[in-house]
C-alpha cells in the first residue's frame, strides 16, 4: 500500500471513529433524557442531575423553553418560605417529607408550573406588541418599593432568610414579569376590550348623572349595577381601607359620611362609592362602611386564558399534561388528582396550600 493510500485510510478511521463516539455520546444523552424525565424525582442522581444539566420540561410553540432546573429552583424557593414560617403557634405542622407532605408539594409544583407558563406566554405576547421590559425598568421599580417600604439591606436579607433569594433572583423572577402582565393588561384595555370598556363607562356615566339629578342611590344601585351587591341596593358592608382595590383606597377613604363619589375607576372595572358611615375599630383601626355602583372592565384574565389555549405546549416531564380546553397543565395520575380536589376543598387547613 502506498503512502498516499495510508493517509487516506488512516483519515477514514479517525473520522469513523469520530462518528462512532457521536453517535454513541448522543445515544447516551437521549437516553439519560428519557430516564430524567421518567424518573428524576424518584432517584436522588437523577434529581441532582436535572438540576445541574437543563433539560427542558415544557416547550412552548416549540420556541420557549421551561427547564427542570428552573422549576426546580422556584419549588425549592416555595419549600423554604413555607419551611421558614413558624405555624405552630396557629396549630398547625408543614412537613413535606412525609408522604402527604410530598403530595401536597407535587399540588404546589404544578401550580407553579402553571404561573411559568402564564409568565411566559405573557412575556411573549407583549413583545410581540412592541412592549419592552428594560433592566432599567426594573431597577427602578424595584427602588422605589425600597424608598417606600424600607431599607434594601433588610429586603435583601428576608428575600435570603424567606425564599434564598438574592435582589437579583426578585427581580427576574417576580417583578419584570409582574411589569410585563401590568403593561399587556393596558394594552389589552386599550385595544382588545377598548369597546366593551367604553360601554361600560357609558353605563357607570348615566348611572351618575341619575345619582346628580338627584335620585336615590340604592334604587339606582338596584336597577342598573352589575356587582353582586345590587339585589340589596349595592350595600358592601365594611372595609380597612387596605382591603379596597389599591386605585380606590385614597379617594374613598377621604369621602365625608353619605357622600358620593365621582366616577372612580380600577383595574376591574367602574365604581361609584357611597360613604355610609365609619368608626374605629378596637384596635383604633378605621372602618368604613360602603355601598357600590359597579359595572365592570372585560376581565384580562378571561382574555388571556383564551390567548393561552392558543399556544402549543409539550409536557416533556411524565407526571404532568397539558389539557389544551382548560389551558392548564394536569397530573396524569387519578389519584393525584382526587387528592388535589380534596386538600384543596380543605386548604383553609393547610397553610402549604394557601397562596403566599
Amino acid at each position: 500500500m502506498s503512502k498516499t493510500e495510508e493517509k487516506k485510510s488512516k483519515k477514514i478511521k479517525m473520522s469513523t471513529l469520530f462518528l462512532s463516539a457521536f453517535i454513541f455520546i448522543l445515544f447516551f444523552i437521549i437516553l439519560l433524557a428519557g430516564v430524567v424525565y421518567r424518573f428524576n424525582d424518584r432517584v436522588y442522581f437523577l434529581d441532582r442531575l436535572s438540576k445541574t444539566i437543563p433539560f427542558p420540561a415544557i416547550l412552548i410553540d416549540k420556541t420557549t423553553i421551561i427547564t427542570i432546573k428552573e422549576i426546580s429552583e422556584n419549588l425549592n424557593a416555595i419549600k423554604k418560605f413555607y419551611e421558614s414560617q413558624d405555624f405552630a403557634s396557629l396549630g398547625y405542622r408543614v412537613d413535606f417529607k412525609t408522604d402527604e407532605g410530598e403530595k401536597r408539594l407535587e399540588i404546589r409544583e404544578r401550580e407553579l408550573i402553571n404561573k411559568m407558563i402564564e409568565d411566559r406566554i405573557i412575556e411573549k405576547i407583549a413583545k410581540e406588541k412592541g412592549i419592552s421590559i428594560t433592566d432599567k425598568l426594573v431597577n427602578e421599580s424595584v427602588d422605589r418599593k425600597i424608598s417606600e417600604y424600607g431599607r434594601g439591606v433588610s429586603i435583601e436579607d428576608n428575600l435570603e432568610k424567606l425564599y434564598g433569594w438574592s435582589l437579583s433572583n426578585f427581580k427576574k423572577k417576580i417583578v419584570k414579569p409582574s411589569l410585563y402582565k401590568d403593561e399587556l393588561e393596558k394594552w389589552v384595555s386599550e385595544n382588545e376590550n377598548k369597546e366593551e370598556n367604553k360601554k361600560a363607562k357609558e353605563l357607570v356615566e348615566k348611572a351618575m348623572s341619575r345619582i346628580n339629578s338627584g335620585e336615590n342611590f340604592s334604587v339606582v344601585a338596584k336597577e342598573s349595577s352589575n356587582g353582586y351587591t345590587s339585589d340589596n341596593g349595592g350595600h358592601l358592608g365594611w372595609f380597612k381601607k387596605e382591603y379596597m382595590a389599591p386605585e380606590l383606597q385614597d379617594s374613598v377613604s377621604l369621602l365625608n359620611e353619605g357622600v358620593v363619589s365621582e366616577v372612580l375607576e380600577s383595574k376591574l372595572g367602574y365604581h361609584i362609592i357611597k360613604m355610609e358611615n365609619k368608626k374605629n375599630n378596637d384596635s383604633g383601626e378605621e372602618l368604613f362602611n360602603l355601598s357600590q355602583i359597579y359595572f365592570p372592565k372585560a376581565s384580562f384574565a378571561d382574555w388571556l386564558s383564551e390567548k393561552i389555549k392558543e399556544f402549543d405546549l409539550n409536557i416533556l416531564i411524565g407526571k404532568y399534561e397539558w389539557n389544551a380546553e382548560t389551558g392548564m397543565i394536569e397530573f396524569q395520575d387519578r389519584g393525584m388528582r382526587k387528592f388535589e380536589e380534596k386538600a384543596l376543598e380543605e386548604k383553609t387547613k393547610d397553610p402549604s396550600l394557601l397562596s403566599i
